[in-house]
């Protein structure tokens, strides 16, 4: 990827680029200059010039009366990618709040395959409310992490959400209590339990705040997604009295 391609990504606009380039190669280039190596006029350069030092990313003064520009800290690239970065994960949550409105009618989804999963995951626990609780009934901890790999970006970035937004984790399993302790271990704010039962299903089953998710298993696993506040709430009802027969568990 080209170093043009790359400032694109971080949403430079195409003279912005052009003269953003300019000053870092020429140095500290008056006007005349970036117009002879960009081809551009003049006041497009003042106008991308004016832009990219509102982003903080080149600076503007003048020697002996000429305004000449320069990319002083080129670190200030990261700051500007971090800057937009917190933007718009302070507009994901007002983003899903207006996509459900628009969803009333749409009250099942799918979610295939692993990486399909490992989105909709993510997505939900930044629609979750803070400080709130997730209810999983599950086969067992080596299911789930055959797709949520420990150590993975996906897992450290569900993990991370998770614990920032001080969410809990109630798990429901039934795994084996030795293999479910270590492999939950270092996990924080969780609380497992295990059922003694020998019966073990296909799936998992999530239990948000407003939605609840079906984990199939397989080749080819995939997520059945119900939306709806009356469906949570009586799944979560369905699991409470079933963690009452559960062994708690210290991870």
């Amino acid at each position: 990827m080209t170093l043009e391609q790359e400032l694109a990504q971080l949403g430079l606009k195409e003279n912005e680029i052009k003269v953003y380039i300019a000053a870092l190669e020429l140095g500290e280039p008056a006007v005349g200059d970036i117009e002879r190596q960009t081809a551009l006029h003049k006041q497009l350069i003042y106008n991308a010039a004016s832009s990219l030092q509102e982003k903080g990313l080149i600076s503007i003064h003048e020697i002996r009366g000429r305004k000449r520009f320069s990319v002083s800290n080129p670190a200030a690239l990261e700051e500007h990618a971090r800057a937009r970065l917190e933007k718009a994960q302070e507009l994901v949550p007002h983003l899903f709040d207006r996509a459900n409105k628009k969803r009333s009618a749409d009250k099942v989804r799918t979610y295939r395959d692993v990486k399909g999963v490992q989105q909709y995951y993510l997505e939900s626990i930044r629609r979750q409310p803070e400080k709130s609780e997730v209810y999983i009934l599950g086969v067992n901890s080596e299911r789930y992490f055959e797709i949520f790999v420990k150590d993975s970006m996906a897992y450290e970035r569900f993990e991370n959400s998770r614990i920032e937004r001080n969410i809990k984790l109630n798990l429901l399993l039934f795994g084996a209590e030795e293999k479910e302790i270590e492999l939950n271990k270092n996990r924080f704010t969780i609380d497992l339990r295990l059922l003694q039962e020998a019966v073990q299903g296909p799936m998992d089953i999530m239990i948000w705040h407003d939605h609840v998710g079906m984990l199939f298993y397989g080749a080819e696993p995939y997520v059945l997604d119900i939306m709806g506040q009356q469906t949570a709430d009586g799944f979560r009802q369905y699991f409470k009295v079933l963690w009452k027969q559960g062994k708690a568990l210290t991870s």
